[in-house]
């Protein structure tokens, strides 16, 4: 009597492996419903809200060209919250999967750094455009000006969150687990908002201060969010700023997009260099 033996089907001959781009929508629309699943990650989102609340209680005063402290204010403070939701969720969340064994399955399957760092970068973006959309749509209901450049603003959004993306996963090597990763991050958080110019006009800094502040990855994205909502170029100061065209406000904005890039060149290096995928990893 024969017996025959059945083999598993062989895979597809010729069958090529997904697109870094494809693998970078799949992950970032796997970390979109994780996050609107995770409440440490919903906080993050609301509590750059909640700071910056009381920052309109103060008292209100002109500037320039009919705009006031408030309205400066409001405009640096979106910037606020690609940092903060940047900064807290992937040094929380990249914690937990290092613990958990996720991200070292990620990367023997062969999944590039690329995609997985792309996918939560993109759903940090992403929020952080929806969440400046909410407040200025709030404001222009209360009867408050709409950006005079949307453009600059949404390019001042994303460079920032992209570069504060990349401060998170760049915490995570020098944290054990994800409660810790929580605590450290309120260190460089309200380090880089404390020189952003959000809480603190940098006017008021001393001039040799307010050069070097300038040259940190939050500053420029909230004075290029400050020239998008006025129109204004506030990027040598508020004191003599001049209403611009769009390309004039664009020349005198490129200085600051190109510190915002070389900081993500720089951080992107740093955490390809120095991310740990293996807790046991030394």
């Amino acid at each position: 009597m024969s017996t025959t033996t059945t083999r598993p089907p062989a895979p597809a001959a010729g069958r090529a492996a997904p697109s870094t781009l494809k693998q970078t929508l799949r992950l970032a629309r796997t970390e979109f419903t994780l996050f609107v699943r995770y409440k440490t990650a919903l906080m993050y989102l609301v509590l750059p809200l909640v700071l910056f609340v009381p920052l309109l209680s103060t008292p209100s005063t002109p500037v320039f060209g009919g705009f006031t402290t408030h309205e400066l204010t409001l405009a640096s403070a979106v910037i606020g919250i690609g940092l903060m939701l940047g900064i807290g969720h992937p040094s929380n969340v990249f914690a937990a999967r290092r613990e958990s064994l996720v991200l070292k399955r990620l990367r023997v399957s062969g999944v590039p750094q690329t995609a997985i760092f792309g996918g939560v970068t993109v759903v940090v973006v992403l929020f952080s455009l929806a969440m400046t959309a909410l407040v200025l749509g709030a404001v222009a209901a209360l009867g408050g000006n709409l950006p005079a450049d949307p453009v600059m603003l949404v390019a001042a959004v994303v460079l920032s969150s992209v570069a504060m993306t990349l401060v998170g996963l760049l915490i995570t090597p020098l944290v054990r687990s994800a409660e810790s990763a929580q605590m450290f991050s309120v260190v460089p958080m309200m380090g880089l908002l404390i020189t952003s110019g959000v809480f603190l006009p940098l006017e008021l800094l001393p001039e040799p201060v307010r050069m070097v502040v300038q040259f940190l990855p939050v500053a420029p994205a909230a004075e290029m969010a400050q020239a998008a909502f006025t129109g204004y170029d506030v990027f040598g100061g508020y004191e003599g700023a001049e209403a611009l065209g769009t390309a004039a406000l664009w020349g005198s904005a490129l200085p600051s997009v190109g510190v915002m890039l070389v900081w993500i060149v720089v951080l992107s290096l740093l955490v390809r260099r120095y991310f740990r995928w293996d807790p046991r990893q030394p």
